[in-house]
């Protein structure tokens, strides 16, 4: 940045870079009573195992483990990261964390306004929605990210969208003018891009609320407590990636704060997930090939935390906030378990899960209220060596308190499942609708289930042929359900409905 003013010519190449971006590059139980009602907001899984899966796989006692994160994080393929470890020189040294203050970020000025199409699928309530938001863009390295959440403000609940944009604002200083970050064509751009900021209250109409101050921002999960919003991720690209959060009470006004990570100069860090508690909020990422725990007050400032009760490098499938801590669903080398905490610091394992039979090994899943009472569990069964590692059956879990599950059905799925909802009194999934190697085929044909009990699916009708997509998430707000699909161009369809046929 120079300070000039530009000229004519800059000038109209910006408002062209602006105009056309997509042609730029308590207990368990007590926590889980609301987290399991709103499975998209306090208690939002971790993104996509498939990817962070061979972050740490190597670090796994046993291959039996891999296994188990590979099946169990099947159906959430697509939206983790294949990081390498590298040098930083932006990671923070902070042993207290204080927060990194930034300019209040302003409404995006970058692009026109979307302009979304909305079709009524025949012959049901579900609408297909395309154009809400730009172009999506992200390093060549990087999987998609699950992009949209389920948002509580106030009384209020609906959902908020973390977009990666080309066009972005590289600067913005007083007399400078606002130059666009405007790269190569196509849905990867290169080191730079902005993360604009949408909201709804139904998942088909969306406002750009503002840009996440900071370039090259990736959002992984969303929570709020007490009137504030924390989203977690990282700035930057591998391998000088900062792991971030940042906090707002209105969509508008973002503060961002490094989150601290050991003082080596060659650690990258990046956050994975966070969780609302009783003492604040806990986030969990990595710092270079370390797993690492964070806790904030108001999700401002940030502490790291030493952690004891925990597997060295424990391979993490959830965190979830309960109403007297936390909780994490994980895998210990060759089975399901689940830990809790009151402070962040301290973990007691309650519930280890069946060991392998056989070739066999067998999972825990999203935990959902089930219907009559209790709690349901969709995991997963996989055997050992090859192919036949590929989990094609799901495993019915059930509880009648969250600390003592049974296996009860074992069902053929019938497409790849990605992810679920719960609304209406029903469960929605989405996912690939041929069963098939999902691990190793990201994209295909929109599959979208119903079901009553967990058990019998039924095929969503009218889907139109929206080509070779996939799934990010499935996010339920207690009044609609969105299917976030995402084209290889990087190009977002959300299917919208009320989880009725």
């Amino acid at each position: 940045m120079t300070g000039k003013r530009l000229d004519a010519e800059q000038v109209l190449r910006d408002w062209l870079a602006r105009s056309a971006p997509d042609r730029a590059p308590a207990s368990l139980k007590e926590a889980l009573e609301e987290a399991t009602s709103r499975p998209a907001g306090h208690a939002r899984p971790w993104p996509r195992a498939g990817g962070h899966g061979l972050r740490w796989a190597g670090r796994v006692a046993a291959a039996a483990a891999i296994l188990a994160i590979a099946i169990s994080g099947a159906y959430l393929y697509g939206n983790g990261r294949a990081t390498t470890p590298g040098a930083s020189s932006s990671a923070s040294t902070s042993a207290a964390g204080s927060p990194t203050r930034t300019p209040e970020a302003t409404p995006s000025t970058a692009s026109l306004k979307p302009r979304p199409t909305v079709v009524q699928l025949p012959g049901s309530n579900w609408r297909l929605v395309s154009g809400a938001f730009p172009q999506i863009v992200v390093p060549a390295w990087a999987p998609y990210q699950s992009t949209v959440f389920e948002l509580i403000m106030g009384s209020s609940v609906g959902f908020v969208a973390f977009v990666p944009s080309a066009g972005g604002v590289a600067s913005h200083r007083p007399s400078d003018a606002i130059l666009a970050a405007f790269k190569t064509a196509g849905p990867i751009a290169p080191a730079s891009w902005e993360t604009r900021v949408y909201q709804s209250t139904d998942g088909v109409n969306w406002t750009e609320r503002a840009a996440l101050p900071g370039n090259a921002a990736t959002v992984t999960a969303v929570a709020e407590s007490g009137g504030n919003i924390v989203a977690v991720g990282w700035t930057g690209e591998t391998p000088n990636e900062t792991a971030m959060a940042w906090t707002t009470t209105d969509l508008q006004t973002w503060h961002a704060a490094d989150l601290p990570a050991p003082s080596q100069s060659d650690t990258y860090s990046d956050a994975f997930s966070v969780a609302a508690g009783p003492a604040g909020f806990l986030a969990w990422g990595f710092a270079g090939a370390s797993t690492e725990f964070w806790i904030s007050a108001d999700g401002v400032a940030w502490n790291s935390v030493a952690t004891s009760g925990l597997p060295a490098e424990p391979p993490i499938d959830a965190l979830y906030g309960l109403s007297d801590g936390w909780a994490i669903r994980g895998f210990l080398s060759d089975r399901a378990a689940v830990w809790q905490t009151k402070d962040g610091a301290h973990w007691t394992r309650t519930w280890t899960g069946p060991g392998p039979s056989g070739i066999e090994f067998y999972t825990l899943g999203p935990i959902f209220k089930a219907p009559g009472g209790g709690y349901l569990s969709f995991g997963g069964v996989g055997a050992g060596g090859g192919p036949a590692a590929v989990p094609l059956d799901m495993l019915i879990w059930t509880s009648p308190d969250l600390l003592h599950w049974t296996i009860t059905d074992r069902i053929t799925r019938p497409g790849w499942m990605y992810d679920f909802a719960t609304i209406a009194g029903r469960y929605v999934a989405a996912g690939q609708a041929v069963v098939g190697d999902g691990g190793q085929n990201a994209y295909g044909s929109l599959g979208v289930w119903t079901s009553q009990d967990g058990r019998s699916w039924q095929a969503a009708a009218g889907l139109p042929a929206v080509g070779s997509v996939q799934v990010l998430s499935v996010v339920g707000d207690g009044a609609y359900v969105v299917v976030v699909c995402v084209d290889q161009q990087g190009n977002v369809q959300l299917l919208v409905g009320d989880g009725l046929s």
